[in-house]
């Protein structure tokens, strides 16, 4: 485990879970996949800070009885700050997962998973300047006011130091993605009583539809008209909540982000010429989250709206390295020893993207 800072970057309170996944004939199982929605926002978190950097990003992880060796390898190689919470009275929270004909995937726990809240947080995982909560509504208010009263609660400890002490101070970032399940208009005004508290709401297309009760085809090019008129519904409809965005992830659509006063769409980074590196989605809108918090204390000088169109970008190109393999991308290092993911830097990733944002500005003003 990674040397603790006294401040850290990103914090996610989503679980880890070790995933069983079943696919159609002739394709055999796999079994012990890295899985679960806390892991994937920690590689794309995990992606944009390299170490020392790295022990900025953090997490827990319930380590049963049956926790596999090489997985605790490969997570004490990222060198992030991982409390690994032992709980040798049970097995490590499981998961069933099927590939269904039409390429849906189905889900379900094998055992009784084990949450996580505000108590289980370090002291220095206390101090994050993001956080991610993957949750129901009531959940999300709860870990909220609960993480905000245990910082309030460490500053005024008089053996916290004066630099935790100000970090502590500061109002940090939350970004909340629902859970799928609740999803649905009968849900939609406790995701409003949520979406007071957060800075930022993040459901996945099909999410979006079904708590707002509208249908979207996705085999068509989107109708932004109406992705921003709905946004902009959920927004207003909020008290006090100018300060909040809607970021909807839209798979090989991009992303949508609506403030107040603002929205714009992102593409994909996977589209026509490497779509063909896409082989599992899974994971990939958690890891686009843990990237976009990066990305948006990356930038605290800009404004608001700058700094949520920066985070887009990380966010675009963090999902890019989760969608090409199942489970998560290998992690290598170059002859002079910068770090590899699926044989490319995330730099070299980054800049390209850019690069295919202004083609497509450009021909978008020749049009």
């Amino acid at each position: 485990m990674a040397t603790q800072q006294s401040t850290m970057d990103f914090v996610t309170l989503a679980m880890f879970i070790i995933d069983e996944i079943h696919y159609q004939p002739p394709r055999e199982p796999d079994f012990d996949v890295m899985g679960g929605g806390g892991l994937y926002a920690i590689l794309g978190a995990r992606l944009f800070r390299p170490p020392p950097a790295s022990s900025k990003v953090g997490w827990v992880v319930h380590q049963g009885h049956d926790f596999p060796p090489q997985i605790k390898q490969r997570i004490v190689s990222w060198n992030t700050d991982c409390l690994f919470i032992q709980t040798p009275e049970r097995p490590t929270t499981r998961a069933y997962n099927r590939y269904e004909p039409n390429g849906h995937r189905t889900f379900r726990y094998s055992n009784e998973k084990v949450r996580i809240n505000e108590d289980s947080l370090t002291p220095a995982q206390l101090t994050s300047r993001t956080y991610h909560l993957l949750c129901s509504p009531d959940r999300c208010i709860d870990l909220v006011r609960g993480i905000t009263n245990r910082r309030k609660g460490l500053a005024r400890n008089p053996q916290t130091d004066d630099e935790m002490v100000k970090a502590l101070m500061e109002d940090p970032v939350f970004v909340w993605e629902p859970m799928p399940d609740l999803c649905r208009p009968a849900e939609l005004q406790k995701c409003l009583d949520a979406l007071e508290h957060v800075d930022v709401m993040s459901p996945n297309l099909d999410e979006f539809c079904s708590l707002l009760g509208i249908s979207i085809d996705p085999s068509v090019p989107a109708d932004w008209e109406l992705m921003r008129q709905k946004c902009m519904e959920l927004l207003e409809s909020v008290v006090g909540g100018s300060k909040a965005a809607v970021v909807v992830r839209m798979g090989a659509e991009g992303c949508f982000v609506a403030q107040r006063d603002r929205d714009f769409h992102l593409p994909a980074y996977h589209v026509q010429d490497t779509s063909h590196q896409v082989v599992d989605p899974t994971g990939g809108g958690n890891t686009f989250l843990g990237a976009f918090c990066i990305g948006f204390v990356q930038t605290p000088d800009a404004s608001r709206a700058e700094r949520f169109e920066e985070a887009a970008r990380y966010g675009t190109v963090a999902a890019s390295f989760a969608i090409e393999q199942v489970g998560v991308p290998i992690l290598t290092h170059s002859a002079v020893g910068k770090e590899l993911w699926n044989n490319v830097t995330v730099k070299q990733r980054f800049d390209e993207y850019g690069k295919k944002l202004a083609e497509k500005s450009g021909l978008a003003r020749r049009q």
